[in-house]
């Protein structure tokens, strides 16, 4: 895991926004948000796609997707899904 929380760093310091897509019980997810968390203050944690706040990508040039080692890779790409709904419904 201190490989994958190296990673995560380096990830979340390249994006303006990083959200965290990961169940709120996970103590793996807890660890991993926290190391995003540190290295960018603009990371959001959630469980699914309805816990997105549009504030959150105004003027954010690039978002990071990421999640605990359990979160399912189709929960990952709903939240983007939604995240680029906000983000194409925010710039009309």
């Amino acid at each position: 895991m201190a490989n994958r929380g190296t990673h995560l760093s380096d990830f979340a310091r390249t994006h303006d926004v990083v959200v965290f897509v990961a169940g709120s019980k996970s103590s793996n997810g807890k660890v991993l948000f926290g190391r995003c968390r540190e290295a960018n203050a603009s990371t959001f944690a959630v469980e699914n796609a309805s816990q997105l706040r549009p504030e959150w990508f105004r003027g954010a040039g690039k978002v990071g997707i990421c999640g605990a080692t359990s979160t399912p890779r189709w929960l990952m790409e709903e939240v983007q899904e939604a995240i680029d709904s906000m983000v194409n419904r925010d710039s009309q």
